[in-house]
C-alpha cells in the first residue's frame, strides 16, 4: 500500500513541477530485406572475425561466401530450404568446422530476415535518426537496426555473442541460384593459393593441380 501511494505521490509531484516522462518513439521504414538483397558483411562472434559477401535469393535461399579470415577465404556456404552445402572453388565438402559456428548464427539471421519479409514495412523506435527493431526468437533477443532509408546496418543476438555489420547493401530482384555457379577468378596462382585446411586432401590436391 505505500509503495501505491508512493506512485501516486511521484506522479502528482511531477504534474505539479511539470516534469515530463521520456518515451521511446515509434518509426517506421520501408523492409528492404523484403526481397533479395547482397552484401559485404562483417561478422564477429565468441570465437573470431569474419568478412564475407552475403546473398539472399528469397525465403529459404541463401548463401554466404567467406573473404576472411584465412582458413575459410573462398569457402561457400549455400542454405536452400533446410539444406547446407559447402564448396571451394566448385568441390563439395562437409561444412568446415571452422564455420559451424558462423553457419549455425547465421541460420539465426536468415530465419529472422525470413519471417520479417512478410512485411513490407517495419516498426521500431528511433534513436539518433536510425530505426531499431527488436524481437526475440527461441534462442533469445535480437536487434537489427536500419539507417533512415531503411538500409540495415547492424544485427546482434548477443546469447550467441554475435554482431553483423552489413557494408555495400543492395536490393537485388528475386532469383534462385542456379544449381552450378561460376567461380569467381583468383588473381594468385595456384601454387600460391590458400586452400582450406579442412578440404579433404583428395579434393585439395586437385584443386592445386588445376
Amino acid at each position: 500500500m505505500k509503495r501505491i501511494f508512493a506512485g501516486i505521490g511521484i506522479s502528482l509531484l511531477c504534474f505539479s513541477t511539470g516534469c515530463t516522462v521520456m518515451q521511446s518513439i515509434q518509426g517506421k521504414t520501408v523492409n528492404t530485406m523484403a526481397e533479395g538483397f547482397i552484401s559485404e558483411v562483417v561478422i564477429q562472434n565468441t570465437d573470431m572475425e569474419s568478412r564475407a559477401e552475403l546473398t539472399r535469393y528469397g525465403t529459404d535461399a541463401w548463401q554466404i561466401v567467406f573473404s576472411e579470415p584465412q582458413n575459410l577465404a573462398g569457402v561457400k556456404l549455400e542454405f536452400i530450404d533446410d539444406e547446407v552445402k559447402a564448396s571451394y572453388k566448385g568441390l563439395e565438402f562437409s561444412v568446415p568446422q571452422s564455420a559451424q559456428a558462423i553457419r549455425t548464427e547465421l541460420e539465426q539471421l536468415m530465419e529472422i530476415v525470413d519471417q520479417m519479409s512478410l512485411n513490407s514495412e517495419l516498426t521500431g523506435k528511433t534513436e539518433d535518426g536510425k530505426i531499431i527493431c527488436e524481437g526475440s526468437i527461441e534462442e533469445g533477443n535480437y536487434t537489427l537496426i536500419f539507417n533512415d532509408s531503411g538500409i540495415p546496418e547492424e544485427f546482434s543476438l548477443p546469447c550467441y555473442d554475435l554482431q553483423v555489420k552489413f557494408e555495400n547493401f543492395t536490393p537485388q530482384n528475386q532469383a534462385i541460384p542456379e544449381t552450378e555457379t561460376t567461380i569467381p577468378e583468383v588473381s594468385e596462382t595456384a601454387e600460391e593459393a590458400v586452400i582450406p585446411e579442412t578440404i579433404p586432401a583428395k579434393q585439395a590436391a586437385a584443386i592445386a593441380a588445376e
